[in-house]
């Protein structure tokens, strides 16, 4: 899913570019594009958005105004890019995008569909709806789509994972698997589920064989697996523990798998109180997150890092809260107050802020690429 969308970056990089072109363009885009919680609307739309990234925000839960902003490679923004093309809202609480093929699919957690579009248009393919139950994350292997769905989350019993026919967009079946089914890898045939656990607690991977669609094996980690990714034939896990507020709190942990035999190959604890959200792998480095600071630690030797790699509070972050890194830059998402509209930091692998995005929409959880 990654690609590579650097280059509006070092076109507008403060450290090699005039700064005066910089403050110019992020005041003409203060201007045209900043607007409230309550006016998400974008003037003009240019139905191009092959090369960029695109920021999912989430919106207020009950008050459906999830939507997407993309940002080209030269640093242009549009907002609330669904609307405007489509001419209807995309939904409530926007969860996470996946790319197949020519088209996304936008899971919408509260609204129970996952939008399909077509991810260099955004013009509405098909709506994915009427059998999903608390829709989570969407992955793909032969010709279908897998969808976590979370059920009520507080009963354990309702989980499932649907299965969608990618020709029809039509769900063929619904697997049943354990409680709170979130981030999915799909690798050699078989799917992996973490399984954070609804509003409960949950610290498994549950593997899926994708040919009999049933699951085959559990591996233990620690308690609420959040993030998740493959890479060099690992899987590996970020658990964030239980916070202090649940009256159990337990130790976060990353795990590093083995994907032949699903055994964990390494691991470590982190220290008490810390609690880790977001994982992501770049050439050979493992990135994560602990409140609004980035770490990193190698692939070949996870440990915990002694101190931030990132500190954002100084650069005015109020509340990381979306996280990626692609091609040598990493991208943090600040849902500010919850209320208010949101901001995208870019930083080098230098660890220089290099740019600041306005995002006309409430919470930015996600960045996806597409090119």
């Amino acid at each position: 899913m990654k690609s590579k969308i650097h280059k509006h970056k070092q076109q507008i990089n403060m450290t090699v570019r005039n700064k005066f072109n910089l403050y110019l363009i992020f005041a003409i885009s203060l201007f045209i594009f900043s607007c409230n919680s309550d006016d998400n609307s974008n003037p003009t739309i240019e139905g191009d958005f092959e090369n960029g990234i695109f920021v999912l925000n989430e919106g207020g839960y009950t008050y459906a105004n999830a939507s997407v902003t993309f940002i080209s490679n030269t640093g242009e923004i549009q907002n609330n890019i669904f609307e405007a093309v489509n001419g209807r809202k995309l939904g409530d609480v926007a969860q996470s995008i996946s790319f197949h093929n020519d088209l996304a699919y936008i899971v919408v957690n509260n609204s129970n569909t996952v939008e399909v579009v077509n991810r260099n248009t955004f013009e509405s393919v098909a709506t994915i709806a009427g059998e999903l139950y608390n829709p989570r994350y969407i992955e793909f292997h032969n010709g279908k789509g897998y969808i976590s769905n979370w059920g009520d989350g507080n009963v354990a019993s309702d989980d499932f994972v649907a299965v969608v026919d990618l020709n029809s967009n039509s769900i063929i079946n619904k697997i049943p698997v354990p409680q709170g089914p979130e981030r999915l890898e799909a690798e050699n045939g078989k799917l992996y589920i973490a399984q954070r656990g609804d509003y409960s607690h949950g610290n498994t991977i549950s593997v899926l064989d994708l040919n009999s669609e049933t699951i085959t094996a559990t591996i233990d980690v620690a308690d609420y697996p959040n993030g998740m990714v493959e890479d060099g034939g690992h899987l590996f896990v970020l658990c964030s523990g239980k916070a202090a507020w649940t009256g159990n709190e337990t130790s976060a942990a990353m795990f590093k798998i083995n994907l032949q035999n699903n055994q964990i190959v390494d691991q470590f604890t982190f220290e008490d109180g810390a609690h880790p959200t977001f994982l992501q792998i770049e050439n050979s480095k493992v990135y994560y997150t602990i409140g609004s600071d980035i770490y990193r630690t190698e692939t070949s030797n996870i440990e915990p890092s002694a101190s931030p790699f990132i500190s954002t509070s100084g650069d005015e972050m109020q509340v990381l809260y979306g996280f990626n890194v692609d091609n040598g830059w990493i991208y943090a998402c600040d849902a500010k107050d919850y209320q208010s509209n949101g901001e995208l930091f870019v930083y080098a692998l230098n660890g220089n802020l290099e740019s600041k995005y306005p995002i006309s929409g409430i919470i930015p959880n996600g960045v996806y690429f597409n090119d």
